[in-house]
């Protein structure tokens, strides 16, 4: 059994505001060491513990937005997203009460990162793989119905495009 010193068995449960440790991982988020500060960061959401005053969201907010602005460059330079943007995505989905704008963003982003190039660019016409293209065309649907301005549809157009063509091709 556990047992304190002052006795208060409450005290166990309780979240105590840390500061350091809050603008610790902030830093960690600052300077790219995303491994450890998305780490810390999960450990601060399941501890309850809040994030920096000067900081004016929660950390699902900040996390998201952080790992989100950061697979942007990353993807747009032909650079890997993962493991990184797959954590946040599956928080962002599963676990994390976010505005659907947000939401919708992630799961456009996820889509649209099924269809890059090795140089970062967004083309369908280089996707081979009907699987692939569908589940594209999946993530980029699932924006659309969570955020009306997700602006998909011309994507998804030269998707459907692009399996017509993959599918005529193999009947023949």
């Amino acid at each position: 059994m556990l047992t304190l010193e002052n006795g208060n068995e409450n005290e166990i449960n309780k979240t105590h505001d840390n500061p350091l440790f809050s603008y610790c991982t902030i830093w960690l988020f600052d300077v790219a060491n995303l491994s450890q500060a998305i780490d810390y960061a999960f450990l601060a959401i399941k501890h309850g513990q809040p994030i920096a005053s000067n900081i004016k969201r929660k950390w699902p907010g900040f996390i998201a937005d952080t790992i989100f602005d950061w697979a942007e460059t990353q993807a747009e330079h032909g650079r890997s997203i993962e493991p990184y943007f797959g954590q946040v995505f599956q928080r962002v989905v599963n676990e994390w009460e976010l505005p659907e704008q947000v939401t919708a963003k992630f799961y456009k982003f996820a889509g649209l990162a099924l269809l890059r190039t090795k140089t970062g660019d967004v083309t369908p016409s280089h996707v081979g793989n009907l699987k692939r293209l569908r589940e594209a065309d999946k993530l980029l649907e699932t924006a659309a119905s969570l955020h009306k301005h997700a602006q998909v549809k011309t994507i998804r157009n030269k998707i459907a495009m692009r399996i017509r063509a993959i599918t005529e091709l193999n009947e023949q």
